[in-house]
């Protein structure tokens, strides 16, 4: 099957019928912007920000939650009385409050209790239901959202990021595309964080089939315990099933210290309020630094800076 002919069977399969509201018309499309000279690095590149913060919750998970929500009611896999629940480390159970009260659909969100506090009141103040897990075990909210599934089943639609292959075709079908359309195809390096890896196997998987050789790197946090809200530290103990490690060109771990330094400089040099992931993107800019000599590289941030208030990344600024 040629390009063409997969990229139109995929579409046919998991673009939503259902009649959406105007603000889910609104998802994707988001802006390149370009950066200036980073201080204290030696390539000369030309350095574009996939600005994913002007989603309409404010990152790139309304891309999956919209798909996959409104491809479950057109299936029939989501029917009326049931809720959809996720494991979610903060964004995409905001995104799901947004989807959720623009289609009427209850939902349910199982998170950590070390995430953010703006990430528990936004997600409240959409309704969604959440239940805090055990902040000692970074997978806590995973297994309780698969527990409650396995038990009732026909109550709770399993939204599922990191397993659903709708994660992989939303980033593919847009967030890749519009990268490949906003560089006119002229991009060598994509930089992405590692969470539910959706976003880098659909950036992988679309992008290395219209140009094997764009190179795709990973992001990662250096350990499972970490401050870097929204990354997972892959490890025996649990890999997302969508990932696969051999669509990955490189892997580079970031300690909080970096990730958070590195957000800081994003909002102070480039005017950019992100989030600490975005920060972690630019901290591996810095490490490849002359490995990217003469490249034109994209690199995704994916949320704003507005959830992460009560965090290390607000640490010694006053009220």
């Amino acid at each position: 099957m040629n390009t063409a002919e997969r990229d139109t069977q995929t579409e046919q399969l998991v673009t939503p019928r259902h009649n959406q509201p105007p603000l889910l018309e609104r998802i994707g499309q988001t802006p390149l912007l370009p950066m200036g000279p980073i201080p204290g690095t030696r390539s000369d590149l030309k350095l574009w920000a996939k600005w994913e913060g002007a989603n309409p919750s404010g990152s790139l998970k309304d891309r999956i939650v919209a798909r996959i929500v409104c491809s479950a009611l057109d299936d029939g896999t989501l029917r009326t009385g049931m809720t959809v629940v996720e494991a979610s480390s903060g964004n995409t159970g905001i995104s799901m409050g947004l989807v959720g009260a623009l289609l009427n659909v209850p939902m349910r969100v199982y998170m950590p209790e070390t995430k953010s506090l703006e990430r528990r009141r936004l997600m409240r103040f959409w309704n969604v239901d959440l239940h805090l897990t055990a902040g000692d075990d970074p997978n806590s909210h995973i297994r309780a959202a698969e527990a409650l599934v396995a038990d009732r089943p026909d109550e709770f639609f399993y939204l599922n990021q990191n397993g659903n292959p709708l994660n992989v075709t939303a980033h593919a079908l847009g967030t890749a595309a519009e990268i490949w359309e906003q560089t006119e195809g002229k991009v060598d390096t994509v930089i992405a964080a590692l969470g539910t890896s959706g976003t880098l196997m659909g950036l992988a998987s679309w992008l290395k089939d219209k140009n094997s050789a764009i190179e795709i790197i990973s992001v990662q946090p250096a350990q499972a315990q970490n401050k870097i809200e929204g990354l997972l530290f892959v490890s025996d103990d649990y890999t997302p099933p969508i990932y696969d490690q051999r669509l990955v060109d490189q892997t580079l771990y970031i300690s909080d210290d970096d990730a958070i330094t590195q957000t800081r400089q994003l909002a102070l040099r480039e005017g950019m309020f992100c989030g600490i992931s975005s920060g972690a993107c630019m901290a591996a800019v810095m490490q490849l630094d002359s490995a990217l000599d003469g490249k034109t590289v994209v690199v995704v941030f994916g949320d704003r800076g507005d959830r992460y208030m009560s965090t290390d990344l607000f640490a010694g600024i006053k009220a």
